[in-house]
């Protein structure tokens, strides 16, 4: 399907703002659009929404399935996708008016296999650009992958074109609290071209129950987060041998980063563990001088002791900036 845009849209309750999702992709300059809604067992009326606007407009694909979680939705997009290109937005969120036929006209003159572009957080009384690249250029595989320790955008799924051929055979990994970071790297993992541009693409709603999650849902995104970047280091350092102290220096630092933000003692203990492991294995990088006294306080504190300090340290978000 030349030129044919699959874009797939996990939906879970969201009602509220599942129409201005939709029509900001259905009113796109660029046409060509096969648009999979997976209704992943919504109880709010957003099913309801997504058969109207499939009724409407014959791009517009509808699954509905039992309540599987974020990955489980994506994976029935992925396996539906037919398109030359893919696109992920999340259904509470927005696109900007006219960007699909530019980032296609970007991959497409360019020669490239994946876009990267910037976006914006968006409040219920402001709106913050996440302009963190400038300008235009290109990167190989190998320089993309370098990028990702040291920016957490990289990460990301919805601020990307994609051919997807390049997700041929991968799919998300489920039963976590997050996603996307154990998918977008893979992508990468044989040489491809990769494009970015500075315009703002995507709009980012930011909700209050990303912040307000249950003290257990939060320590599951800690140890997911930890369980993600091992499994990226892993198959990173297989594919190229010669990026293991970048991410070697990323573990370590995950290592510290997750501990200083645990609330529970399960946790620490969990890192710890990982630490350990990673200090009596041969043939691992030393730690980078900056994280020696970080890491040496992880490992002979007690997790008690770790936990308390959290606690002193943690700064609250102010939830009413939030949507609902």
């Amino acid at each position: 399907m030349n030129d044919v845009i699959s874009v797939i849209v996990p939906v879970y309750n969201v009602a509220r703002y599942l129409p201005q999702c939709l029509d900001s992709i259905l009113s796109q300059d660029h046409q060509a659009l096969e648009v999979i809604v997976i209704d992943d067992g919504s109880t709010d009326g957003s099913g309801a929404i997504c058969d109207e606007y499939a009724r409407r407009d014959s791009r517009v694909r509808v699954i509905h399935q039992e309540n599987g979680g974020a990955a489980s939705a994506k994976n029935a997009g992925l396996r539906a996708a037919t398109g030359e290109y893919l696109s992920f937005v999340d259904s509470d969120d927005f696109l900007e008016p006219n960007v699909y036929g530019f980032m296609v006209e970007t991959l497409k003159t360019q020669n490239a296999d994946a876009a990267q572009f910037n976006f914006r957080d968006v409040y219920q009384s402001r709106t913050e650009e996440q302009c963190l690249w400038t300008g235009t250029g290109q990167l190989t595989s190998t320089e993309y992958l370098l990028r990702f320790p040291k920016d957490w955008t990289c990460s990301l799924l919805w601020n990307k074109l994609y051919k997807r051929a390049i997700f041929d055979g991968v799919f998300f990994e489920e039963g976590h609290k997050i996603d996307d970071e154990y998918f977008t790297y893979q992508g990468f993992l044989r040489e491809r071209r990769i494009v970015w541009d500075e315009r703002i693409i995507y709009n980012y709603r930011k909700r209050a129950s990303s912040v307000m999650a249950s003290p257990e849902a939060a320590e599951r995104r800690l140890l997911d987060g930890m369980d993600a970047v091992a499994k990226r280091r892993e198959a990173v350092t297989r594919a190229y041998p010669q990026l293991r102290r970048a991410f070697d220096e990323n573990y370590l630092d995950a290592i510290w980063y997750l501990s200083a933000n645990a609330a529970q003692e399960a946790t620490i203990v969990s890192l710890k563990k990982r630490l350990k492991e990673y200090a009596c294995t041969w043939g691992n990088s030393l730690p980078p001088r900056y994280l020696w006294p970080k890491l040496w306080h992880l490992a002979v504190t007690s997790p008690q002791r770790l936990v308390q300090e959290n606690e002193r340290d943690k700064e609250c978000d102010n939830i009413q900036e939030y949507f609902a």
